[in-house]
C-alpha cells in the first residue's frame, strides 16, 4: 500500500517546462496559479541548481549536468505544481559559478575576444534580459546567495533593470495589449503587481548552527533585514510607492532566510551516496516500501517539517497572503492601494511567451541601453582610454624630425604605448592601443615617412618616400609600396653620408656619397674622380667585360649557379702535367717557364681555388727564407702559343651580361658590364723612393708612407746562348747593372752569383698594402696583424715576406691608427707594386673573400695571372663594395678576425719575360 502511495506521490510532482511553452497542451487553464521566482548565485558543485530550498516540491534531477540556451545564455526553468496551484520559475545563467567555468573554458578555447571583461558584459546583458521576464511575471521572487552576507553588486543590477524596465514600457504595453483578458492595469503597469523579493542565504556561522539557540538566528535574520533595507532604500531601489520600484519589500513580515542545516548536503554527490549506503542497511524485507518512503522525503527535504525554521514555512506565509488578499507594500499616508492580480494558468503563459520573446530574442532598441547601463567596466575603460589617448598621441609628436626612419617610428610608438600603458585601464585597452598605433602610422606616413632603402654601406635613405633611384641592397627592410605611388616626388636617393676616398691611382682624393648601386660605388665614383686626378690618361691593364653584339642585350637570368673557376685552377687544369710544376714561392701562379723547387715536390692540382690550394701550400712552412723565395726558371722548348692552343677556351656571351660583380660562383661564359677592378701603371720605378717614401701619395699617414721591400732570389738552369735577356756575369759572379752595396735603394738592381746548379739573381720587388679608412686616412701594412711604421729616419725594418707569404691571408678589414675617440674601420683598397728591371714579369691574381664562408671568392676575370711591366710603378685598386647575389657584404663596425673578410694568399709571382722571336 505504502509502495502505491509512493508511486501515486510521485504522478503529482510538478510537471517541468521551459519557455516558449506551447498552450495546445494546457488542461485546467481557468485554475488561478501564484508565480514564484528563484534567481541568485550557486556554488560550483552545486550544478546551478538553486532550488534546493525547495526540494520537496520540485523534481530536480541532481546528477544531471546543467545546460543552459547558447544563445541567449540563459535559461527559465519551470514547475508547475497543480495541487498547491503554484508555478516555480527558475533562471540560470551566469551568475551560476558552474555555467561561469564552462563559458571561461570555451572563452579560453576560441578566443574569439581579446579579453574577458567584453564576454562577461555580453553574459551579464542576456541574464539581466532574462531577470527581466521574472519581474514582469512573478508575484515572489527568491534570492539565493551561496554566503550569509549581501552581496552589494546587486544594487547596481536592480538600478539598470529599473531604468530599463521604465523605458520599455510603452512598447511593451502595446505588446501586452493584443493579449486576451488581460486588465488595463496590467496593461498600464506592464506586470500583474510590483513583486516581492525575498532572501535566502544557504549558509550560515557556525555559532547559529545550534537548533537551541533559535532566537540567535533570529537576531542574525533580523540583522540582515535591517542592513538589506537600508542599502535598498538608500540607492532608492525600494521606495514608498511600491508601483514605482522594481519590486517591493513586505514592511510587517520577514523576508530573510539563513539555512541553518549542515552543509555537507549541498554536496550532491556526497550526499546521494549517503542516502544509497543508508537505504542499503535496511534488514527486513517487510520495511522496504517504508523505507522507500522515508527516503523520498529525505533526498527531497533536506530539512524536517516538524521543524519550525524552515524555508517551506517562511515562503509559504507569502504565498498565503497572496492567495488572501495580494500585496499591498506602499508605505505612507495618502497611498493608493497598490496593483495586484492573480492570472489563470493560460493568461500566464499567453503573457509570459510574448515577454520571453520580447526580452530575450527581440531587437527592440530601448534594449540596447541595458549593456550599456550594466557594462560600467566598460563606460570606465572607454573614459579613462579616451582622456590617455591624446596624452599618449601628444608623446609621440613631441620633437619629431622632419623625416624620420621606420626603426625611428617604432621607437617613439614605443615611448606613447608605455605611456598610454600607465594610465589606460579597463577592457577596451586592446581597442584603443590598437587606436593609438594607426594614429601614430597615420601621423608618420602623412609627409614625414623617410624613403628607408638602405645604401650599399648599410645606411638608409633620408628623403622623404619618393619614386625613382637606384634600389640599394643593404639587407635591410625596404619602404613598402603605397597606393598614392602617383604621387609621391620622383629624386635620387641620399643617406645624408660622406665619405672621403682616394683616386684609381691614389694620387688625389674627393668626397664621394654613399653609394646606392654598384655601379655607382665601384665604377662612377673613380672614372669621375680619374678625370680630376689624370690618371685616367696613365698607361691601364683592362679587365674582362661585356662587348655587346646586338642592342638587344639583356641581364642574364641566375636561376643556375655553376662555380667559376679561378685563374690558378683553370692554367693547372688546361696545361699539360709535365709543364706544371708545385710552386713554392707563395706566389700563387703556374708558368709554363718556372720551376719552383720545395720540400715537398710535385702534387696533383685541385678543383678548389681557394681550401685545397691554401692548405698545399702550407706545407712549404719548413723551407729557409732564403730557399722559400728562389725561383727556378727553366727555358722549354714547347712554345707557349701550342700551350695555349690546347687550353680549353670559352668565348663569353655577347647578349647577355652578368647583373652583378664576377666571383667563384657566378655562371661561366658571363661578363660584368664595368670593371669593378682598376690596374694603372704611375710611371717608372723611379717615381719611388724608399728613402723618400711615397711623397705623391694623398693621405697616407707620415709613419706609414712606405712600401716593403722584397728581395726574391731567381735561379737559372739549362739557360740557352740564345733569345736570354739576362746580364752576363763574369767569373766572379758579377754584371754591370749595379753595384752590390746599392741594391737596396735601387728597384732596377740586380745582383747575380754563380751557384753548382747554375746561375741566381737576385731581384727587389717593393709591395704595398694599402688600407682606407672612410675619412681617408691611408696607411700600409707589414704583417696580417701589424702596421708598418717606420723609424724617424724613414727608415723600415720590415720585409714584404709576410704580406707575400703563400700561407698568409691578408685582412680586409683593419682598425685605423687615427687618433679618435673610437677607431674606424678601414678597408683594403689598393695593393702598390713597383717591379724590378730583371726580365721578369711580377704576376698578381687578386682574389677577394668579404665575409665567412660559404661567401664567394670575388675575382678579376682574367684567364691568366695579370703580368707587370718591368721597372715600373703599378697600383691595383680593389672594389669598394663587394656584392653577391644576396645583396653586398657589409664592412664590420668592430675590428674582427682576418677569416671574416680577407684577400687570399697566393696572389704575387714571378715568370720570365720571353724574348720575342725573330
Amino acid at each position: 500500500m505504502q509502495i502505491k502511495n509512493y508511486i501515486k506521490n510521485s504522478s503529482m510532482r510538478p510537471q517541468k517546462f521551459k519557455f516558449p511553452y506551447n498552450l495546445e497542451s494546457l488542461a485546467n487553464t481557468d485554475k488561478r496559479v501564484v508565480i514564484v521566482s528563484v534567481f541568485g548565485k550557486s556554488r560550483f558543485r552545486a550544478k546551478g541548481c538553486k532550488t534546493g530550498m525547495l526540494s520537496s516540491v520540485l523534481q530536480v534531477d541532481l546528477l544531471d549536468e546543467p545546460t543552459i540556451d547558447e544563445p541567449s545564455l540563459c535559461e527559465i526553468e519551470g514547475y508547475h505544481d497543480v495541487k498547491e496551484r503554484i508555478i516555480y520559475l527558475h533562471l540560470k545563467g551566469f551568475l551560476d559559478t558552474c555555467t561561469l567555468v564552462n563559458e571561461y573554458d570555451q572563452f579560453i578555447e576560441n578566443q574569439e575576444r581579446k579579453d574577458f571583461l567584453s564576454a562577461w558584459a555580453r553574459m551579464r546583458d542576456k541574464y539581466a534580459r532574462g531577470l527581466l521576464v521574472l519581474f514582469h511575471v512573478s508575484h515572489i521572487l527568491v534570492l539565493s546567495h551561496p554566503t550569509h552576507t549581501f552581496d552589494n553588486s546587486y544594487v547596481h543590477l536592480f538600478r539598470a533593470l529599473d531604468i530599463l524596465r521604465q523605458k520599455v514600457s510603452l512598447p511593451l504595453a502595446d505588446i501586452l495589449s493584443s493579449v486576451p483578458g488581460l486588465s488595463k492595469d496590467w496593461i498600464s503597469n506592464v506586470r500583474p503587481c510590483s513583486p516581492r523579493v525575498l532572501f535566502y542565504f544557504e549558509t550560515c556561522p557556525n555559532l547559529f548552527r545550534d537548533l537551541e539557540s533559535g532566537a540567535n538566528i533570529k537576531k542574525l535574520e533580523h540583522s540582515l533585514e535591517d542592513q538589506i533595507y537600508h542599502v535598498l532604500r538608500k540607492n532608492r531601489i525600494v521606495t514608498n510607492v511600491s508601483s514605482n520600484s522594481l519590486f517591493a519589500i513586505p514592511a510587517n513580515q520577514e523576508f530573510v532566510f539563513v539555512y541553518t542545516g549542515p552543509t555537507e548536503s549541498r554536496d550532491i554527490l556526497g550526499y546521494m551516496t549517503r542516502k544509497l549506503i543508508q537505504s542499503c542497511k535496511v534488514s527486513s524485507s517487510t520495511t522496504t516500501s517504508r523505507s522507500l518512503a522515508s527516503l523520498d522525503s529525505n533526498l527531497n527535504s533536506p530539512e524536517s517539517e516538524a521543524d519550525a525554521h524552515t524555508f517551506n514555512v517562511f515562503l509559504q506565509q507569502h504565498i498565503t497572503l497572496a492567495f488572501a488578499r495580494g500585496f499591498d507594500d506602499n508605505v505612507g499616508r495618502h497611498t493608493a492601494p497598490a496593483h495586484f492580480e492573480i492570472p489563470n494558468l493560460r493568461t500566464f503563459f499567453d503573457v509570459a511567451n510574448k515577454l520571453y520573446n520580447f526580452f530575450i530574442n527581440g531587437t527592440d532598441k530601448e534594449l540596447s541601453h541595458l549593456c550599456n547601463l550594466l557594462d560600467t567596466d566598460v563606460k570606465f575603460s572607454k573614459s579613462r582610454c579616451s582622456k590617455v589617448l591624446p596624452r599618449a598621441l601628444q608623446t609621440y609628436q613631441e620633437n619629431l624630425p622632419q623625416h624620420y626612419t621606420r626603426a625611428y617610428h617604432e621607437t617613439k610608438l614605443a615611448h606613447a604605448m608605455a605611456v598610454f600603458e600607465m594610465h589606460a585601464r579597463g577592457p577596451l585597452f586592446e581597442e584603443f592601443s590598437e587606436k593609438l598605433q594607426e594614429e601614430c602610422d597615420k601621423h608618420w606616413k602623412s609627409g614625414r615617412q623617410m624613403c628607408e632603402v638602405l645604401s650599399l654601406t648599410g645606411n638608409p635613405c633620408t628623403n622623404p618616400i619618393h619614386k625613382g633611384g637606384s634600389e640599394g641592397a643593404g639587407g635591410g627592410e625596404q619602404t613598402e609600396a603605397r597606393d598614392d605611388d602617383s604621387e609621391m616626388p620622383v629624386m635620387e636617393h641620399c643617406s645624408g653620408v660622406r665619405y672621403v676616398c682616394a683616386c684609381n691611382c691614389g694620387r688625389c682624393q674627393g668626397p664621394r656619397e654613399d653609394p646606392f648601386s654598384l655601379r655607382q660605388a665601384n665604377y662612377d665614383f673613380f672614372q669621375m674622380l680619374a678625370k680630376q686626378c689624370g690618371c685616367s690618361q696613365l698607361e691601364n691593364i683592362p679587365f674582362p667585360i661585356f662587348q655587346p653584339s646586338t642592342h638587344n642585350f639583356r641581364a642574364a637570368q641566375l636561376f643556375s649557379t655553376t662555380n667559376r673557376k679561378d685563374s690558378i685552377s683553370r692554367v693547372e687544369l688546361s696545361t699539360p702535367q709535365g709543364h706544371t710544376q708545385v710552386c713554392s714561392l707563395g706566389v700563387g701562379t703556374i708558368n709554363d717557364n718556372i720551376t719552383v723547387y720545395g720540400s715537398g715536390g710535385q702534387s696533383p692540382p685541385t678543383s678548389d681555388p681557394v681550401g685545397e690550394e691554401t692548405q698545399r701550400l702550407s706545407n712549404k712552412t719548413s723551407l729557409t727564407p732564403s730557399e722559400s723565395h728562389k725561383v727556378v726558371i727553366e727555358v722549354s722548348d714547347v712554345d707557349s702559343e701550342n700551350l695555349k692552343e690546347k687550353s680549353l677556351v670559352r668565348q663569353p656571351s655577347t647578349t647577355e651580361y652578368l647583373p652583378g660583380m664576377l666571383h667563384t660562383e657566378s655562371p661561366a661564359g658571363l661578363l660584368p658590364q664595368f670593371s669593378t677592378w682598376s690596374l694603372v701603371c704611375l710611371g717608372p720605378s723611379s717615381l719611388y723612393s724608399h728613402n723618400l717614401g711615397l711623397q705623391h701619395q694623398a693621405g697616407v699617414l707620415a709613419n706609414s708612407a712606405f712600401l716593403l721591400p722584397w728581395d726574391v732570389t731567381v735561379r737559372l738552369e739549362h739557360q740557352k746562348d740564345k733569345g736570354s735577356l739576362w746580364p752576363a756575369m763574369n767569373d766572379h759572379g758579377q754584371h754591370g747593372y749595379c753595384p752590390r752595396g746599392k741594391s737596396f735603394q735601387n728597384p732596377n738592381a740586380i745582383r747575380g752569383r754563380k751557384s753548382k746548379g747554375g746561375k741566381e739573381f737576385v731581384v727587389k720587388i717593393f709591395v704595398g698594402v694599402e688600407y682606407e679608412c672612410p675619412r681617408g686616412h691611408r696607411f700600409m701594412a707589414s704583417a696580417p696583424d701589424k702596421v708598418l711604421k717606420a723609424t724617424g729616419n724613414g727608415i723600415v725594418k720590415d720585409s714584404g715576406n709576410k704580406v707575400t707569404s703563400s700561407t698568409a691571408d691578408m685582412p680586409l678589414y683593419f682598425p685605423c691608427p687615427c687618433r679618435l675617440p673610437k677607431p674606424l674601420i678601414a678597408q683594403l683598397m689598393r695593393i702598390h707594386v713597383v717591379t724590378p728591371k730583371a726580365p721578369v714579369h711580377v704576376t698578381l691574381n687578386p682574389r677577394v673573400q668579404p665575409g665567412l664562408s660559404p661567401c664567394p671568392v670575388f675575382v678579376t676575370g682574367c684567364e691568366e695571372p695579370i703580368k707587370l711591366s718591368q721597372s715600373a710603378y703599378w697600383v691595383l685598386r680593389l672594389p669598394y663594395v663587394y656584392m653577391g647575389d644576396k645583396g653586398p657584404y657589409l664592412a664590420p663596425k668592430e675590428p674582427v678576425p682576418i677569416s671574416h673578410g680577407r684577400l687570399l694568399a697566393g696572389m704575387y709571382g714571378i715568370s720570365e719575360v720571353v724574348p720575342e722571336k725573330k
